[in-house]
């Protein structure tokens, strides 16, 4: 299907475009936000990987998938941003900051408590992966986050599954220390742990 798609999107038809930027701009994204740690830049490298998606796909010959080749070129766009500007202040999750919410309900307050734990638990996480290179990052968004195998992300990177293996376990061994207390912690408290 994204190989028909994308020899559509070579032939110009828009349509194609519309349909690969549907199946893929959500991911896209998530992987930008992962990256770049910055809703805002985030959301222009998504603009800029998809442009780029119509602008090269005259490139593609089909050798690796269509979902590989777009998340490659996605993942070089991304990159470039990262590496262009890189900013060293910590960014707010405005998302989160504006979901605040107070109840009285004696009742609710179970389920407002799992609810900060598991927010704290998820920004645990992503102050972990601030940790993490860039391609680090991406390794363990496309392995965790978006169940991609180990020969798919290879595909992607250009290197062998082995290769793509060793960096994960290096990814992984470099966040076990970071993440250690919020998981034990999660699993005295009766979490998932």
């Amino acid at each position: 299907m994204d190989d028909e798609l994308l020899r559509r999107c070579q032939r110009g038809e828009e349509s194609a475009l519309e349909s690969l930027v549907e199946r893929f701009q959500e991911g896209i994204f998530r992987l930008a936000c992962r990256v770049l740690a910055d809703p805002a830049r985030a959301e222009e490298a998504t603009t800029d990987a998809l442009a780029a998606i119509w602008s090269r796909c005259g490139s593609w010959r089909g050798q690796e998938g269509a979902a590989a080749w777009i998340r490659q070129v996605a993942w070089r766009v991304i990159l470039d941003q990262h590496r262009a500007r890189r900013r060293w202040w910590r960014v707010w999750d405005l998302e989160r900051a504006g979901d605040v919410f107070i109840s009285q309900e004696p009742a609710a307050l179970p389920a407002l408590a799992e609810r900060d734990a598991r927010q704290r638990r998820e920004q645990s996480v992503e102050f972990a992966l601030q940790n993490l290179s860039a391609e680090e990052r991406a390794l363990v968004h496309w392995h965790y986050f978006e169940s991609l195998s180990l020969a798919d992300i290879a595909g992607i990177l250009g290197v062998s599954r082995e290769a793509v293996k060793m960096r994960l376990s290096r990814a992984r061994d470099k966040l076990r220390p970071l993440l250690k207390d919020t998981f034990e912690a999660s699993h005295d408290d009766g979490g998932p742990g």
